[in-house]
């Protein structure tokens, strides 16, 4: 029995944008299916279903098409820019037992002792690049900030993957930092300044006092 949500799709006799737009007066949401080698098939399925289907955040879907099933990868989702309604959606055929590269959420665990004593914790990247079968596809990937200190980094090496799941993202790009709050930062900038104009005001100040004792002595010479 499959893992993943499964969708009854409907094959779309019409296409183009009046065609679309008459889908989804029907409560349809417009679909392609894309095939490698092969031309696409434009497809039509159940507005509440794919929503609902949606919300389980899988990324792999089992849909049946002339009661037939097979898997596919959640490509693209059009929306529209006022109402968030679903305009439009992109497939990709996979094989079960075919590795896939897609995208995958990247989640913090742990409290940093930089955290703990006042830093503040940046997420850089919010996700990567992965490479799996469809049926190893994990929710999100984990990169434990525990030990992180002030003012340090942790990588996309720092990652940890389950096995049998291949890193795509080059792995030195930073995904967490840990940072000192920037009042206090520019707290000690002030004061680092100000202890530079005041050696800047000691050095002027004793090249005056040499300037003014030579004075002194040729005036006694004389």
């Amino acid at each position: 029995m499959s893992k993943f949500e499964k969708l009854e799709v409907d094959i779309r006799k019409e296409q183009g944008t009046s065609a679309a737009r008459r889908t989804r007066l029907r409560d349809r949401v417009p679909a392609i299916l894309y095939h490698s080698g092969a031309e696409a098939t434009p497809l039509a399925m159940d507005k509440k279903s794919f929503n609902k289907a949606l919300k389980t955040g899988q990324m792999i879907f089992e849909i049946i098409v002339e009661k037939k099933s097979q898997f596919v990868l959640l490509k693209e989702v059009q929306y529209h820019p006022v109402t968030d309604e679903v305009m439009h959606v992109d497939f990709q055929k996979v094989r079960e037992d075919e590795k896939i590269s897609l995208e995958v959420a990247v989640r913090g665990t742990g409290e940093s002792q930089g955290v703990k004593l006042g830093g503040i914790l940046v997420q850089l990247l919010n996700a990567v690049t992965i490479k799996c079968k469809p049926s190893e596809i994990p929710e999100f990937l984990e990169i434990d900030v525990t030990d992180m200190e002030m003012n340090t980094n942790l990588f996309v090496k720092d990652i940890v993957l389950p096995e049998d799941v291949e890193m795509i993202t080059v792995e030195d790009i930073a995904v967490m930092s840990v940072q000192e709050p920037k009042e206090e930062k520019e707290e000690e900038e002030a004061l680092d300044d100000i202890d530079e104009e005041g050696a800047d005001g000691d050095e002027e100040s004793s090249g005056d006092t040499s300037e003014e004792s030579n004075n002194e002595s040729d005036g006694e010479k004389k």
